[in-house]
């Protein structure tokens, strides 16, 4: 980090006390959760609120760096501010004496509001390349992936009706399958009954020729 950009850090972080306790600038980094969902997917997420990141500090400061004006202007007021608040003064009075080196400078309050609005512009800027790259990720990352989820959900759908489909065909053929084995046991019956009575009839014939034979034999002679 150059020696600007490390100054330029400072002038906008209020660093903790020695003891640790954070100052008010430094307060913004509690977290609170909020529960939001990815409408597409029915996927529910806890999010935490933004809190404050010295590493994108460091990729704003350094696009300020870049676009750094020459001369005195905002970024020089800022710090001649940080310096004044060490001061036992108020807010204005801090405000009007680090204006008053302004001028000693022929700086002028239209030069630094245009200044601190340029600026302001730079990390609109940054901003908006930011959330350009970050749409990419949400593509990348999420965009893809909702739409293999859609896919995937249609697919499961299409099987579980062909699920529903086969399961209705099965019952169907061991309703078929119930009917042919009762049929097949009618006909088991009907079929061995036949036999059975065929069978018994011929044995009794035969015994009744066998018998007249035995007869024949005994009283034909």
């Amino acid at each position: 980090m150059s020696d600007f950009l490390s100054k330029l850090k400072g002038i906008f972080i209020v660093q903790a006390p020695a003891d640790g306790n954070a100052s008010e600038a430094t307060s913004t980094k509690t977290d609170v959760t909020v529960k939001t969902a990815v409408p597409t997917t029915k996927i529910e997420v806890e999010l935490s609120k933004g809190k404050v990141s010295d590493k994108f500090y460091e990729i704003l400061f350094g696009a300020m760096e870049t676009n750094n004006q020459l001369g005195f202007d905002y970024l020089e007021y800022k710090k001649s501010l940080q310096t004044l608040s060490k001061m036992p003064m108020d807010e204005a009075t801090r405000y009007s004496s680090a204006y008053a080196a302004a001028q000693a400078m022929g700086v002028s309050s239209q030069t630094l509001n245009d200044s601190a609005q340029f600026y302001l512009n730079v990390l609109k800027t940054e901003d908006s390349k930011f959330q350009e790259s970050v749409n990419v990720q949400r593509q990348k990352q999420i965009g893809s992936k909702e739409k293999a989820i859609i896919d995937l959900d249609a697919t499961i759908k299409a099987k579980g009706e062909q699920i529903a489909k086969l399961t209705q065909e099965i019952a169907a053929h061991q309703e078929d399958m119930g009917k042919m084995k009762a049929e097949i046991s009618e006909a088991v019956v009907k079929i061995e009954t036949t036999l059975n009575d065929f069978h018994a009839t011929y044995s009794d014939l035969i015994n009744q020729i066998g018998q007249d034979i035995e007869n024949m034999k005994k009283y034909l002679k």
